[in-house]
């Protein structure tokens, strides 16, 4: 009888997981679908950051097969961008049910801070350092060469630049994460301070897309504002923790 009953389990699990992956398939292909048939509005802001910038420069293709190509590349990557929350619900809706109660109300705040994080770094990037960065290295050497960017290629490079200011704001959340896993403390942040500044700086110049100084110390101030932010966090937490801790102490000593 209980093996009977495990195995439904197992099926009943199987059978939410395919439930939950044609739903982010389904999802993931109408966003696909939209992105291609609206592909001049994709470009068209994938391109105003180029138009912000100071420069005269066009984007060309070189072979017969490369604007197609380009735009289903280019609405595969805006289709996950706007199937993204639906992607997101199915993922977590399937794990909803093996966490405790405490567990999805901690969780959920947790996503939610993580995602709010991914996107500023996306919007900052995309309305303020891309720009910059554009401006230098399209403007470098303007006087020697004319200018003409490859469609993908700058597509490429717009979408690895806005990828790592999304990832890299994550920062404290991963520092949220290892502080609840009794690896760091504000403590031990607040003095390694000069360290992570250091390492901030050469993550910034691996993870800027060509290298140059103006897009990389625009990626180090918010890194080391969040990184700030963190032990702000951290600290925070420390206290409500400790807050908990002292009133059960308090509990225990007055049954």
């Amino acid at each position: 009888m209980q093996a009977e009953e495990q195995r439904m389990s197992v099926i009943e699990h199987l059978t939410e997981l395919r439930k939950r992956l044609i739903i982010a398939l389904a999802a993931l292909v109408i966003g696909v679908i939209l992105a291609f048939v609206f592909q001049e509005t994709v470009f068209e802001i994938i391109k105003q950051p180029l138009n912000r910038a100071p420069v005269e420069a066009d984007l060309v293709t070189l072979s017969p097969s490369e604007p197609f190509m380009t735009a289903f590349k280019t609405s595969i990557v805006a289709g996950f961008l706007l199937s993204l929350p639906v992607l997101a619900w199915q993922f977590w809706a399937f794990l909803m049910p093996a966490l405790y109660e405490n567990e999805r109300r901690s969780i959920v705040p947790y996503v939610l801070f993580t995602t709010i994080l991914f996107l500023a770094g996306v919007t900052f990037g995309y309305f303020v350092v891309l720009p910059v960065a554009l401006t230098f290295l399209v403007g470098y050497g303007g006087d020697i060469f004319q200018q003409q960017l490859r469609a993908s290629e700058y597509i490429s490079f717009v979408t690895m630049f806005l990828l790592a200011f999304g990832v890299v704001f994550e920062m404290p959340a991963l520092m949220l994460l290892l502080s609840s896993a009794g690896l760091v403390n504000s403590v031990i942040l607040g003095r390694i301070r000069k360290y992570a500044l250091f390492g901030i700086a050469i993550l910034g110049m691996l993870l800027t897309p060509g290298g140059d100084p103006f897009s990389m110390l625009l990626m180090m101030a918010p890194l080391y504002a969040l990184y700030e932010l963190g032990i702000l966090l951290i600290r925070g937490m420390d206290r409500r923790r400790l807050r908990r801790e002292r009133k059960a102490r308090e509990r225990g000593n007055n049954p």
